[in-house]
Formats: C-alpha cells, sequence, structure tokens
C-alpha cells in the first residue's frame, strides 16, 4: 500500500534531482512510497537518467515547462498516497523524514500541511523555512528588502508548531485536504504558489505544521535562472495573491503594481549571473573508507593535499573542503554534519554514491557545483 506519494517536478536540475531521489530510497519506510517526477521539458538528459538509473519512479515528461503549479498538479492527479509530498530536485532528506513526517501528521487533528527545518549547501537555517502570513505591512516591508515579519521569527528553528504559511519545496499535505482545496492555483507559475495554497488549507480549518525536528538539505537555484522573468514571477506573486483574496482595494492594488515593477526593473539591471561557483581547492578531506577512491579523488582534484577521516574532526580548518561519501555515511549523518559548528566555514560537497560526481552549494542565493568524476 502507497501512503505517501512524492512528487517532484525538475527543471534541468538532472544531478541534484538523481542524488534527491538517492535519498528518498534510502528512507525506512520506502515500501509505503511512491516516486513521480514531473519534468518541464529539460534538456539536461533528466528524462533519460530517470530511465536508466532509476526505472521504478514514474516520470511524466512535458513538452514544454508548464511551471511550477500546474506540473504539481499533473503528478497529483497520479498520486495513490493517502499523503503528498511536494519536493524540489535540489533537496536532500534523511532515512527517517518520511516516517517522521508521516508519524507526525497522524497524530494531529484537522492535520492540514507540514514543513520542515531547512538548511542550505553550507548548513545555515534558511528562514523560510516558516513564515508568516504576508498582509499587507508584511509584503510592503519585505518588498522594500525588510524580512524582520516576513519569517516567523517567533519560533524557534527547532520547534514544532502551527504557522501559517509554508514552503513550497518541501510541503507534506494530506491529499485530500489537497483536492478539497483545488491544490496549486496554476495562476502562479511559480513562487506564491505555496503561500497561496497554505492560505487555502487554513481557510478550509486545516492545520498548517512547522516541524523543526525534520532537517533537510536545500541547495536552492538549481532550477531557476535569476533574470527578469524570474523576478516578474518572484514578486509579482503577491500581487496575484492579492488581487485573488482581497479583491475589493483596487487604488492599493495600483500602488503595489507600480511599487512590484519598480523592483523588478532595478533588480533586473543587476541580477547575477547564472554561472556555477568554482571550488578553489587548498586542503580537503574525504569522510568516508573507501581508500581506493581516495586516490582517485586525489588524481581528479587541482590539489592534493587531501586527507581521509571518518568522523569530524576539529582538525578539519576553516577554508577546508570536505567531500562526504554518501556510500559511507548515511544521509541523516551528513545533513547533520553539514550544520556541524566544528566545520561550520568549511565548504561541504557530496560524493554520489556510486563516486561518479559529488555536488554542494556554498550560498542559498548562487546556484550550486556539479563536478563529474
Amino acid at each position: 500500500m502507497v501512503s505517501i506519494s512524492i512528487i517532484i517536478v525538475n527543471f534541468n536540475a538532472r544531478y541534484f534531482l538523481k542524488n534527491c531521489i538517492s535519498s528518498i530510497l534510502s528512507s525506512d519506510i520506502i515500501d509505503k512510497v511512491e516516486i513521480i517526477v514531473v519534468d518541464n521539458n529539460s534538456v539536461d538528459g533528466s528524462s533519460e537518467m530517470l530511465q536508466k538509473d532509476f526505472p521504478e519512479v514514474a516520470c511524466l515528461r512535458n513538452t514544454e515547462n508548464l511551471g511550477f503549479s500546474k506540473a504539481n498538479n499533473r503528478g497529483v492527479a497520479m498520486a495513490k498516497g493517502d499523503y503528498v509530498l511536494i519536493l524540489n530536485p535540489d533537496t536532500v532528506i534523511s532515512e527517517t523524514t518520511l516516517s517522521d513526517m508521516l508519524d507526525f501528521s497522524e497524530s494531529q487533528t484537522f492535520f492540514g500541511a507540514a514543513g520542515v527545518q531547512f538548511m542550505d549547501g553550507s548548513g545555515k537555517f534558511l528562514p523560510e523555512s516558516k513564515r508568516n502570513f504576508p498582509n499587507l505591512k508584511v509584503a510592503g516591508a519585505k518588498l522594500l528588502g525588510f524580512s524582520k515579519y516576513y519569517y516567523a521569527n517567533h519560533l524557534q528553528k527547532e520547534t514544532t508548531a502551527e504557522v501559517d504559511i509554508l514552503t513550497g519545496a518541501f510541503m507534506f499535505i494530506k491529499k485530500r485536504v489537497y483536492e478539497e482545496v483545488g491544490g496549486f492555483d496554476e495562476d502562479f507559475f511559480m513562487y506564491g504558489e505555496d503561500i497561496d495554497l497554505s492560505y487555502r488549507i487554513s481557510q478550509a480549518g486545516y492545520k498548517n505544521y512547522y516541524v523543526g525536528s525534520c532537517k533537510v538539505l536545500h541547495f536552492k537555484g538549481e532550477s531557476t535562472v535569476k533574470d527578469k522573468f524570474y523576478l516578474s514571477n518572484f514578486y509579482g506573486a503577491l500581487s496575484i495573491f492579492y488581487k485573488k483574496h482581497f479583491p475589493n482595494n483596487t487604488a492599493l492594488y495600483i500602488l503595489i503594481d507600480a511599487l512590484i515593477n519598480t523592483i523588478i526593473s532595478l533588480k533586473s539591471i543587476s541580477a547575477p549571473g547564472s554561472s556555477k561557483a568554482q571550488l578553489k581547492l587548498d586542503t580537503w578531506v574525504y569522510l568516508g573508507e573507501n581508500e581506493q577512491f581516495f586516490e582517485q579523488l586525489k588524481l581528479k582534484l587541482p590539489s592534493s593535499k587531501g586527507v581521509i577521516f571518518k568522523a569530524i574532526s576539529d582538525e578539519i580548518k576553516d577554508g577546508d573542503i570536505v567531500f562526504f561519501d554518501s556510500n559511507f555515511s548515511t544521509f541523516h549523518d551528513i545533513i547533520e554534519a553539514i550544520s556541524n559548528p566544528l566545520i561550520e566555514k568549511a565548504k561541504k560537497r557530496i560524493i554520489y554514491r556510486d563516486h561518479s560526481f559529488y555536488l554542494g552549494s556554498d550560498a542559498s542565493d548562487e546556484k550550486g557545483e556539479v563536478v563529474t568524476l
């Protein structure tokens, strides 16, 4: 019996998707899980990779980029589980994430949806893990660059509590609730759809929860080029949300739209490029036990100053690069280690289980790095 249907919308994130699925397949309840990838017309070989490496994964291939909302709705329509997990391809979950979320949700009354504690590839907590309802004061301040009230900072990051808004990169939702409220609104191409769905779940009498005890890596940015199209969707989503749910203040929306258009114009002039960060190697640490692979890695890397450790150590220095072998450490241990204060300033990379590539990210606002081996 399928309990959880995981829906992953993918757009040109082949290697991150591959690593994400690997983490899902390590779940302690994988026999209760189905994975459905909806590919938005990727040109990087994602669909071919799925067919070759993960034949058990259902893949729905779109002939055009339908956006996040529409693609997820198509995936959920195929789902057999009592719960659906909306999951980004640039995430890594632990072996117990799914069982923990299932146990939690089934213990709640009026459960609607739940999210988790996100960390970026450097181990830093991502505040969008828990957000407040974006009323006009909150949204206006956010548009002007002030995020104090946008995030639910009154909740400690390790706590579990009700929260207004969840993040679409990981939304664990009762399928019946998803269908009852109509799923994602397809007027949102991407961004803002998670705010809208969270709000409608609450309006229908169900509860949204932030589960801070569950940590998930979210590299961010792998499916997005931050150009004017991205900025229009990102900032324009708030305008769509307010016009939909609070349609009676036309003058205010004219002001909001003018502010949004000004911000888009200014930011698009200085929008960062999509080039991936280049890893600068001095010394590096291989966290594993495969000495033969360690020697191969030395030949591949620009610096041969590498050492083998089997655990995080205070011998790892700021600026070192730590390579986590996912064939040696569990995903749970990797996630915990990446946020370990001992290596806070070290760079972190995850080596795929068959040693064919490594990946990682040093900042939440940059595209990550993938290196084939």
